[in-house]
């Protein structure tokens, strides 16, 4: 399973959705309102809970760093990119102000096996920063989900007691709710507020109706750990 996501901190979902389509335009791409089912290749929702603000993204869409540093910019704010691989692992990029400030990723060798330690002690993740910029939670509330995994143990092993889910792809939801940021689908995994048709030029603007399968990207821009 993959799954990408911008967790927008402190902005309405009025000021995101308008920041969205600012990017989207410029990468020859739109924003609009649409019924979609959330299995079409261009439904994204927008949920905003607790004085924050939550994009999940279409299955197809690849640029949920690039999307996620340009609203920071925008709008001033700290933003998450959230990403789930392969239901493999969960991780996120933090930007501030379009600046990246901080990074996780549990099994940061998971591509390259070859890293440095300097390279890996950069996916650690920092609890202090993340309390810097989101208010109301404490470095204790979420330190204890930026640990490295060991992909061999058997072991069930939550990070909290009060977590629904152990160390697995879904343990991103449950530090989206520490952070005070909504999950956009319900438990039946349908959408829990309005979606939108978003594409940019590698993403064409295609009815749902004549979608018979996901387009091929050619070539698309992308971060090293993003091919596979």
């Amino acid at each position: 399973m993959f799954l990408s996501m911008s967790g927008v901190i402190g902005k309405t979902k009025s000021e995101v959705a308008a920041s969205l389509s600012n990017y989207a335009n410029s990468v020859g791409g739109g924003l609009q309102k649409e019924n979609l089912p959330v299995n079409d290749d261009k439904c994204c929702i927008i949920e905003e809970a607790n004085g924050n603000t939550t994009i999940f993204y279409p299955y197809a869409y690849l640029e949920w760093d690039s999307s996620s540093e340009f609203i920071s910019k925008d709008l001033v704010a700290p933003v998450f990119s959230f990403h789930i691989h392969d239901g493999d692992l969960w991780m996120y990029i933090l930007f501030v102000n379009g600046t990246l400030v901080d990074q996780f990723n549990p099994v940061p060798d998971y591509w390259d096996d070859n890293l440095s330690e300097e390279e890996l002690e950069s996916w650690k993740g920092e609890p202090a920063i993340i309390n810097t910029y989101v208010k109301n939670i404490k470095t204790t509330d979420i330190e204890k989900y930026l640990v490295r995994w060991d992909l061999e143990t058997e072991e069930i092993i939550k990070a909290y007691p009060s977590d629904e889910y152990p160390q697995e792809d879904w343990q991103l939801l449950d530090f989206m709710k520490k952070l005070g940021l909504p999950y956009p689908l319900d438990g039946n995994g349908n959408p829990k507020d309005e979606t939108y048709k978003l594409w940019t030029k590698d993403i064409r603007s295609t009815p749902a109706s004549n979608i018979a399968k996901p387009p091929q990207v050619i070539n698309p821009p992308k971060a090293w750990w993003k091919f596979w």
